[in-house]
Parts: structure tokens; C-alpha cells; sequence
């Protein structure tokens, strides 16, 4: 376990959940409430006694990350608006549930460092699940997607730039 993962892990298992909130930076996003999952272009912030785990678009980076800091701090734009419809209203029961596992994944991607154009490989996380005391979890991903018209999103893979998953009733497998 790195540190990073390692910090992250004793602030998501520091106590109850406390807060949860969804970020958008723009009107469209997918919210299928029967499936519960969402996909946004923003980010998830989760507060706990120890602290706050986000998942959000870094500017400075032009990637997707998982951070000790709040939304706003990532994405670090002026742009960024907290959602709040129904469907998101109901993820209040994971409020004052403690979590009692925690899963990240990581996969190696190439990105070009300098104005060289050199590029280096490196090791990004893609997923966390965490799980909490009542048997339900969150999964949140990167994820890109094939939308066909009058359907749900579909064919999930890995990806660092383009949108964020979010599920509670099921984990949806996505590929590599």
C-alpha cells in the first residue's frame, strides 16, 4: 500500500461518513436513479471525522484524481456547481454508515511531461470502492462510454478524461 493509499484509506475508515456531494461543471450528466448510478463531469467529495476524499477533474493536470481536499480545491475553477435532485437526495443513507473496506485500482498510463514531447509512464488510480458497515458501497471510476440514442451509457472503460462514474447498487464492471 503507498502512502497515498494508505492516507486516504485511515481518512475513509476515520468514522462515519458525514457528508456526501456531487459536482458538476456543466448541465448534461447521466443520473439513472432505478440503476443508481450517475455519470457527472465534476467530481465526489465525502467528508469523515479525519478529513475529506475526493474524486475530481484536476484542472492543472487535465485528468481525473483522488485527493485529501475538496472539490472545489481540485478543480480549482470557478465554474463548478454541487447537484442536488432527488435522486441524489436518496445517497443520504450512506450518511453516519462507517466504512469497513476500502479498494482502490490503479493502471499505468503514458503522459507527455514536457514541451519535448517525452513521455513517461505512470501509475494513476482508475476505481475506488468503498464499502460500508450495512453491506452497501460506492464505486466510483473514470470511465469513457458508448451512448447510443434513446439508451442508457454502455461498454465502460477506464479512462482519465472524460467522465466520472458513480454507482451504489451494483458494481459495474469496466474494462481495462
Amino acid at each position: 500500500m503507498t502512502d497515498r493509499q494508505e492516507i486516504l484509506s485511515r481518512i475513509l475508515k476515520s468514522g462515519p461518513l458525514l457528508q456526501l456531494a456531487f459536482y458538476q461543471v456543466n448541465e448534461n450528466f447521466f443520473e439513472l436513479p432505478d440503476d443508481e448510478f450517475w455519470i457527472i463531469d465534476g467530481g465526489i467529495e465525502l467528508k469523515f471525522s479525519g478529513g475529506v476524499v475526493s474524486a475530481a477533474w484536476d484542472s492543472s493536470l487535465d485528468s481525473y484524481i483522488i485527493k485529501n481536499d475538496s472539490v472545489k480545491n481540485i478543480y480549482n475553477q470557478d465554474n463548478i456547481f454541487q447537484l442536488e435532485t432527488e435522486n441524489i437526495k436518496n445517497l443520504t443513507t450512506f450518511v453516519g454508515q462507517k466504512v469497513i473496506d476500502v479498494h482502490f485500482k490503479s493502471l499505468e498510463f503514458e503522459f507527455i511531461v514536457d514541451y519535448t514531447m517525452r513521455v513517461e509512464k505512470e501509475k494513476r488510480w482508475v476505481q475506488l470502492v468503498i464499502e460500508f458497515e450495512n453491506k452497501q458501497h460506492i464505486q466510483i471510476a473514470f470511465i469513457d462510454y458508448i451512448l447510443e440514442e434513446n439508451k442508457a451509457p454502455k461498454d465502460f472503460s477506464f479512462d482519465l478524461s472524460t467522465d466520472l462514474l458513480i454507482t451504489t447498487k451494483k458494481i459495474i464492471e469496466i474494462k481495462i
